[in-house]
C-alpha cells in the first residue's frame, strides 16, 4: 500500500489518518502491537522520518502508547467524563462503543449518617437504601459504586440492577430525570477488596467521585460514590 505524493496533504498525515482508521475499524484492537517502524516504512513505501512524525500525532491524541524498547501500542480508549450534568453509566459505555453491564453486589437498608440525612433532607429515621455494583464495559471491570437513595427509591428492593441501567429503571418507574450534581474528586488508592473487584492490583490509583445527584427541579435525590480505574478514565471540564 503506498501513499500519495502529489495532494497537499503531508505523507506523515496520510499515515496517521490511515492508521487512525485501521484502529477505529478494529484491524489493530486495543492493546495491540503495531508494526515496527521499519515495517511501517516498507508497507507504506515512506520513510523512517515519516513514520516517525505519524506516530508521534498518534500518540499525542492517545490513540498510541510508546513504550521504549518493547514498541508502539495501540492505546486503550478512555471512558470520557464531565464534570457537569449527569450521565448514566450505561449511557457513557454506549456513547464509547462499549456494552455495559453491573452485577450487583450489595441491596439493603443502612442508618444514614448525620452527613447524609442533612444532604438529602430525611425525615426523622428514615433509612437509605444502600446500592452497591460492580459497573462492566464488554464485560471487564472498570468502576465500583455505591448509590444511596431515601424511601421513595425502596421498590428497587425489587428489581433486577444486574446488567441495567439504575437512572433508566428510576425513569421509568418514577418519571424523575437526574439532570444536575455537585462533585467532589480526588485520587484514592485501591485496598484489598477493592482491588479484586476491579482486577488490579492493590494500592493502584482509583478516581473516586463523590456527588450529590439532583433532579430538574433542584432537589437532592441521591448520593454516589463511584471508585473508577484511574487510567480507565478522562475528564472533560
Amino acid at each position: 500500500m503506498t501513499l500519495d505524493n502529489t495532494i497537499s496533504t503531508p505523507l506523515f498525515q496520510q499515515l496517521a489518518n490511515t492508521l487512525r482508521s485501521a484502529i477505529e475499524t478494529g484491524e489493530y484492537p486495543a492493546g495491540s502491537r503495531l508494526p515496527t517502524e521499519n515495517e511501517l516504512c516498507q508497507k507504506y513505501s515512506v520513510s523512517r522520518v515519516t513514520v516517525r512524525k505519524a506516530l508521534d500525532e498518534l500518540s499525542r491524541s492517545e490513540f498510541l502508547v510508546r513504550k521504549p524498547g518493547k514498541g508502539t501500542f495501540v492505546a486503550e480508549k478512555k471512558f470520557q467524563r464531565g464534570l457537569s450534568g449527569v450521565l448514566g453509566y450505561s449511557e457513557m459505555c454506549r456513547r464509547m462503543g462499549y456494552e455495559p453491564g453491573a452485577r450487583t453486589i450489595r441491596i439493603g437498608l443502612e442508618e444514614p449518617s448525620d452527613e447524609d440525612a442533612a444532604q438529602l433532607h430525611l425525615a426523622k429515621e428514615e433509612q437509605l437504601l444502600v446500592v452497591e455494583r460492580l459497573r462492566l464495559a464488554d464485560g471487564n471491570p472498570v468502576m465500583l459504586e455505591v448509590n444511596k437513595f431515601p424511601e421513595k427509591f425502596f421498590f428497587l428492593f425489587n428489581e433486577d440492577l444486574n446488567n441495567a441501567s439504575l437512572y433508566e429503571t428510576i425513569h421509568k418507574k418514577t418519571g424523575i430525570v437526574f439532570t444536575r450534581s455537585s462533585k467532589l474528586l480526588e485520587i484514592v488508592f485501591a485496598n484489598y477488596q477493592e482491588s479484586r473487584y476491579l482486577g488490579v492490583s492493590k494500592g493502584h490509583p482509583l478516581l473516586s467521585i463523590k456527588s450529590i445527584v439532583q433532579d430538574d427541579s433542584g432537589e437532592n435525590r441521591h448520593l454516589s460514590h463511584q471508585l473508577c480505574i484511574a487510567d480507565k478514565f478522562k475528564l472533560m471540564v
